[in-house]
This record gives C-alpha cells, sequence and structure tokens, in this order.
C-alpha cells in the first residue's frame, strides 16, 4: 500500500511557523522587493489556486515545509479527491 501525501493549507502552515499575515507580507516585501498587503496575503490563503510557482516557492521557503507538502487548491475542491468504494445503484431493468 502506497503512503498518501499529506498537505496543508497555506494558512496551517503559516500558523504552524508562528507568523501573522502582517508579518509574511513584510518578509515577501524584502523577498521580491516590492510591496506587499496583508490583504492580499489574505486573499492567497483563501484563493491558492491564484498563487503562481515563485510566489508558491517563497512560502515553502518562509514557512519551512517542502513545496509538495502545501496544497495549492482550493479547500472547496478537496472533497471531490476522495474516491468512493460504494456499487452504483442501477435503475436499468434486464
Amino acid at each position: 500500500m502506497q503512503a498518501t501525501k499529506f498537505r496543508i493549507s497555506l494558512k496551517a502552515a503559516r500558523i504552524n511557523a508562528g507568523l501573522s499575515q502582517r508579518q509574511v507580507a513584510e518578509w515577501f516585501g524584502h523577498y521580491f522587493g516590492k510591496k506587499v498587503s496583508r490583504q492580499w496575503i489574505s486573499h492567497l490563503e483563501a484563493n491558492p489556486n491564484d498563487i503562481a510557482p515563485g510566489y508558491g516557492k517563497a512560502f515553502a521557503e518562509l514557512y519551512q515545509v517542502p513545496i509538495d507538502m502545501i496544497n495549492f487548491a482550493p479547500e472547496s475542491t478537496l472533497s471531490y479527491t476522495f474516491e468512493r468504494n460504494e456499487p452504483h445503484e442501477s435503475n436499468d431493468t434486464i
């Protein structure tokens, strides 16, 4: 049996790193050399699929976790990732 990789949200990774959204915004500002707002970090946490690959790499570096451990898909899609093992009932008659 193959182990399932476990992924955490950006918000969970930030909280585990002990950082506030404001601290993350300040770090990104220094890292990329441009002003980053706390609201932008909040937006990305709520919409992780909006994140460009370079920013994803920066989040992983800041939070000190492997990039493949962070879930960059919206939470609403998680319920569709699990397969159900129940047989399908059919209304067809033979």
